[in-house]
């Protein structure tokens, strides 16, 4: 196994049999890999950076993604992940989710306890931007056909936060993306199908931020 290929079974312990978060964020018809809060709301040229809410594997892999996405395909000043932890203490480290949502629609994912939390990393990256993600609602599912045959697939959910310093939110994320695994694998590892999911889900991510953002490079 190369050092990009994650054994499944020891990384992402939170890989569930049933793929129950992808089946709600598909129930509910969301599917929002960015939006801003406030449609009139103009994303100004500046600084970004990305930083995990969770200190899961998949989470950190998802992060480090979208960070290369924005490096290679926009226009904003992207703090590497190899930054981030030198200047956030104990980095990465859990922001705690909020355990109910004031405005569904516009959500506020991160407990109102863990504002502090936010600002000190603000302060100490001195970001226009601070883009907040969480992804470590990772799942596998085995589906069995009538012929007794069965394929497995991966899905895993997303959200996050685009703020501003002290404290405004600005954007979200709310979305889930899949894989089906790789046919017998062929020299793959479970893993490997996982990590191409994760690129993806960041890809889709980034891209859809830039659009917004007007922050492509020219020809991405």
């Amino acid at each position: 196994m190369t050092d990009n290929a994650v054994s499944s079974r020891r990384t992402y312990g939170r890989i569930a049999v049933a793929a129950l978060c992808m089946a709600l964020l598909s129930a509910c018809g969301v599917h929002k890999p960015f939006e801003l809060m406030n449609e009139n709301y103009q994303l100004r040229p500046g600084s970004i950076a990305v930083v995990t809410g969770s200190d899961d594997e998949a989470s950190a892999r998802l992060v480090s993604s979208l960070t290369q996405v924005l490096k290679e395909k926009g226009t904003l000043r992207v703090m590497s992940q190899e930054e981030v932890a030198r200047h956030v203490s104990k980095y990465p480290s859990s922001v705690k989710r909020a355990k109910e949502l004031k405005d569904l629609d516009h959500p506020v994912w991160y407990a109102s306890s863990e504002k502090g939390k936010i600002e000190s990393m603000q302060a100490q990256l001195k970001t226009d931007y601070l883009f907040v993600v969480w992804g470590g609602n990772l799942y596998r599912t085995v589906t069995q056909n009538s012929r007794g045959g069965t394929s497995v697939s991966y899905s895993v959910g997303i959200v996050a936060n685009l703020i501003e310093p002290r404290n405004k939110v600005v954007g979200y994320s709310n979305f889930g993306h899949g894989k089906s695994q790789s046919c017998c694998l062929f020299g793959k590892s479970e893993g490997d199908d996982i990590n191409e999911m994760l690129k993806e889900a960041a890809e889709e991510m980034g891209d859809k931020f830039l659009r917004t953002a007007n922050a492509q490079k020219a020809g991405s």
